[in-house]
C-alpha cells in the first residue's frame, strides 16, 4: 500500500478533490462512526448497515444516505435527559449536530455538511479521548479545534487516518476499495463503542 500522509492538509485537499457524490458518501461514514453517541428518544434504534452491493454505485448513494439520515433525525432525543452525565451529554448534542445540520441530498450544502461532518467526527474523537483520560478528568479536558491542537490524540488519529483512506479509496472506486472503505467505518464505529462504553 503506497504511503499517504495522514494530515489535516491531507484531508483537506481530498475534500476539495473529491467529486460531490465521493464528499457526501465519505461524510456520512463519518456520521455513521458516530452514531452509537446519538441519543435515541427511547423508540427502537434505526438500523444503519452498510451493505457493499449499495455503494457500488455512487451516483445513487446519496438519495439512499438522505433516506437513513432522514430515519436518524426521526429517532433523535432533542433535549437531554435530566440525570445525564454532563460530559457525556455534551458528546450526545455534538453527534446529533450532525443528523441536525443535514440538508437535502440535491443541495450544494450537502457537500458543505460532509465537509463539517469529517470535522466535526474529529473533534468527537478529541472528546473521547480527553474524557478517557484520567489526568485530563482531574484538570478538566483542554480542548482543541480540529487542526489547530497541538497534536493529534489517539482517536483522533485513527480517525483522521480512516478519514483518508476512505476518501481516497472511494474516489479511486471499485469492488475491493469499497470492501475497505466499509470495513473502515465499521471498525471506526466499533471503537466508538468500546470508548463510549467505558465512560458510560
Amino acid at each position: 500500500m503506497e504511503a499517504v500522509d495522514i494530515s489535516h492538509e491531507t484531508l483537506a485537499a481530498l475534500f476539495e478533490e473529491a467529486e460531490p457524490e465521493v464528499a457526501i458518501a465519505a461524510g456520512a461514514l463519518c456520521l455513521y462512526r458516530i452514531t452509537p453517541l446519538l441519543p435515541w428518544d427511547g423508540r427502537e434504534h434505526p438500523q444503519w448497515e452498510l451493505i457493499e452491493a449499495e455503494w457500488s454505485d455512487l451516483r445513487v448513494l446519496p438519495q439512499q444516505i438522505d433516506e437513513v439520515i432522514r430515519r436518524l433525525r426521526q429517532a433523535l432525543r432533542v433535549e437531554p435527559t435530566e440525570t445525564a452525565d454532563e460530559s457525556l451529554e455534551e458528546l450526545h448534542e455534538m453527534a446529533s449536530e450532525a443528523v441536525l445540520r443535514y440538508t437535502d441530498v440535491d443541495s450544494l450544502d450537502c457537500v458543505e455538511w460532509a465537509d463539517w461532518c469529517s470535522t466535526l467526527a474529529l473533534d468527537i474523537h478529541q472528546q473521547l479521548d480527553e474524557l478517557l483520560d484520567m489526568s485530563g478528568r482531574e484538570v478538566g479536558a483542554q480542548f482543541f479545534p480540529a487542526g489547530t491542537e497541538p497534536e493529534l490524540t489517539h482517536l483522533q488519529a485513527l480517525e483522521l487516518e480512516d478519514q483518508i483512506y476512505i476518501l481516497r479509496d472511494l474516489s479511486m472506486n471499485g469492488s475491493q476499495r469499497i470492501r475497505k472503505v466499509i470495513q473502515r467505518a465499521i471498525d471506526g464505529q466499533l471503537r466508538v463503542v468500546e470508548a463510549f462504553s467505558r465512560l458510560a
